[in-house]
C-alpha cells in the first residue's frame, strides 16, 4: 500500500508542479536509522514531497488534531501516520499530561531500532511565514531518546528544506535541499542547558543552511525577485527545449541577498547608497523586458534567420507528432482535472490549501474517472483494449504537461527573436544593461564582503 501511494503521490506532485530539483540527495545514508527535520510550509503536500524524494520507506508524523477526522483518522492509522499530541492542542484549563506521546516515541523508538526512517516537522504548525517558526524540542528528544537506549547505532538526523517558488500555483517549482547530517553518534553538547535544548538549536542552525528566513513577506518577495533576474544575467542561454531553469541557482542567490542585506545596516552610507541604486537598475531592466514581452534570459538568443528556422522546424515537428497525444491527454483529464481546482479554490485560509485540495481531490477525481472510462471502454471493445486504453491516460497526460509547457516557452522565445530584429535598439540597450549589471553585481557582492569583514560584523 505505501509503494502504491507513493507512486500515485508523486504522479500527482509531477503534474502539480512544473519542477521539482532535489539537492543533496547522496547525504541520506542507504543503511542507517534516520530522523528527517523537515520545514512546514505547505501542509500535506510537504510530507508527499520526502516520501516521494526519499529512496526509503519514512514513517510520518502529523499533529493529533487531523486524527479528529473520523474518515482522515482510518486512512492516516492505515498507513501507519503516527500521532503528535502538541500542547496547544489540550483543552483550555486541562492539564498538559507529559506522557502524551509515549505511544507515539515508542513506535518511532521501535522503527529506528529496525534501521528506519521517520519524518517530523519540528515547526510543530505549517505557516506562510517567509521564515521558520521556532522549533519545538520534540525532534531532538526524539533523537536523544533512541540514542540512549543504545539500540539505534549509526542514527542520523538529516534536516531537508523544502523551497516552493509558489506552493499555491501550479506549474511553478519546487526545491528540496538536503542539508548537513548530525551524526547522534558523536554529537555531544558543549553548551549550557538541556541536551534537548542545544540539539534543537543544532538542528535550526542546519535548516536555517536550506531554508528561507526573511523578516516580512515583503523582504522575501523582493528578495526572490532579484534572485531571478541576477541568475538571468549569468547564465547561458538555455538549449532548446529547456522549459526552466533550476529552482536551487535562484534559491542559492536569494540565499546570498539575505546575507547581504543582514550586513548592509553595518556599512557606510555610500554603500548602501549604492546598493539602493543596483536594485532600482535591476527592477528597471526587468520591467523593460516584462514591457516588451520578452524573457531576460532570452535577450542573449542568436538572430540569425538560420538558427530561427532551424527552431521553428524542430518545435513544429515536436508539436506535430506529440501534440495529438497531448491533445488527448487534456481532453481525458480536463473534468477531474477542473473538478479538483474547483475545491482546492472554496474558502481558502492559507496559502498551502490549494495546492493540498487540489493533489488529493485531483487524485481522487482521476482514479475515478480512469475507472470509470475503462469499464465503458471495457464493455465495448473488451478487456485488452481497456488495459491499453488505461495505460494511455497518465502517459497521455505526462506528454500534455510537457509539451504545454515546452509549447508556451518556445512562445517567448520566438517572440523575443521577432521583438529583437524589428527592433535592433531595444536589443542593443538590453545587452548593454545587462553586461554593466554583470559587472555592477559582483563588483558590489565583493565591496559588502569586504567592508563587512573589515568592521567585523
Amino acid at each position: 500500500m505505501y509503494v502504491l501511494i507513493r507512486a500515485i503521490a508523486g504522479i500527482a506532485l509531477r503534474w502539480y508542479y512544473r519542477d521539482i530539483h532535489v539537492e543533496g540527495l547522496d547525504r541520506i545514508p542507504r543503511r542507517r536509522p534516520l530522523l528527517l527535520v523537515v520545514n512546514h510550509p505547505n501542509a500535506l503536500v510537504d510530507a508527499l514531497l520526502v516520501g516521494w524524494v526519499v529512496p526509503r520507506r519514512v514513517l510520518i508524523t502529523a499533529k493529533s488534531t487531523i486524527f479528529a477526522n473520523p474518515i482522515a483518522n482510518v486512512l492516516l492509522r492505515f498507513l501507519g501516520v503516527l500521532p503528535l499530541r502538541r500542547s496547544k492542542d489540550e483543552s483550555p484549563g486541562q492539564r498538559t499530561d507529559p506522557t502524551r506521546n509515549r505511544g507515539t516515541f515508542e513506535a518511532v523508538h521501535r522503527a529506528l531500532s529496525r534501521r528506519g526512517t521517520v519524518l517530523i516537522f519540528p515547526e510543530g504548525i505549517t505557516h506562510d511565514e517567509p521564515s521558520l517558526a521556532p522549533l519545538k524540542t520534540g525532534a531532538a528528544r526524539f533523537a536523544l531518546h533512541a540514542r540512549d537506549a543504545g539500540d539505534t547505532p549509526g542514527l542520523t538526523v538529516v534536516p531537508i528544506g523544502l523551497t516552493f517558488e509558489r506552493k499555491d500555483a501550479p506549474r511553478t517549482r519546487v526545491l528540496v535541499q538536503i542539508g548537513e547530517p548530525i551524526a547522534m553518534d558523536t554529537w555531544r553538547t558543549a553548551a549550557a542547558g538541556s541536551p534537548a535544548e542545544a540539539l534543537t538549536a543544532e538542528i535550526e542552525t542546519r535548516l536555517r543552511a536550506v531554508t528561507f528566513n526573511y523578516p516580512t513577506v515583503d523582504d522575501a518577495t523582493l528578495a526572490v525577485r532579484l534572485a531571478s533576474v541576477i541568475t538571468a544575467l549569468f547564465e547561458d542561454v538555455p538549449s532548446i527545449g529547456v522549459v526552466d531553469r533550476r529552482l536551487g541557482e535562484e534559491a542559492a542567490i536569494a540565499r546570498r541577498i539575505e546575507q547581504l542585506t543582514l550586513r548592509l545596516p553595518f556599512a557606510d552610507a555610500g554603500l548602501r547608497a549604492e546598493a539602493d541604486e543596483l536594485v532600482a537598475r535591476l527592477e528597471a531592466v526587468q520591467q523593460l523586458a516584462t514591457s516588451h514581452g520578452v524573457l531576460i534570459e532570452d535577450v542573449g538568443i542568436s538572430l540569425r534567420p538560420l538558427r530561427a528556422i532551424r527552431f521553428a522546424a524542430r518545435e513544429g515537428w515536436l508539436l506535430a507528432i506529440g501534440g495529438p497525444m497531448a491533445l488527448w491527454g487534456r481532453l481525458n483529464h480536463w473534468l477531474p482535472f477542473r473538478a479538483a481546482h474547483l475545491i482546492a479554490l472554496r474558502s481558502v485560509d492559507s496559502a498551502a490549501d490549494p495546492a493540498m485540495r487540489t493533489l488529493v481531490a485531483g487524485a481522487a477525481f482521476v482514479l475515478l474517472t480512469y475507472l470509470a472510462q475503462t469499464a465503458v471502454v471495457g464493455a465495448i471493445w473488451g478487456p485488452l483494449v481497456a488495459l491499453g486504453y488505461l495505460v494511455s491516460l497518465p502517459i497521455a497526460a505526462d506528454i500534455n504537461f510537457y509539451l504545454s509547457d515546452r509549447f508556451t516557452r518556445a512562445v517567448y522565445r520566438g517572440r523575443a527573436f521577432v521583438r529583437f530584429r524589428r527592433d535592433p535598439r531595444l536589443h542593443q540597450q538590453l545587452v548593454d544593461d545587462l553586461a554593466r549589471l554583470r559587472t555592477d553585481v559582483l563588483a558590489f557582492d565583493r565591496e559588502l564582503g569586504d567592508r563587512t569583514v573589515a568592521t567585523g560584523t
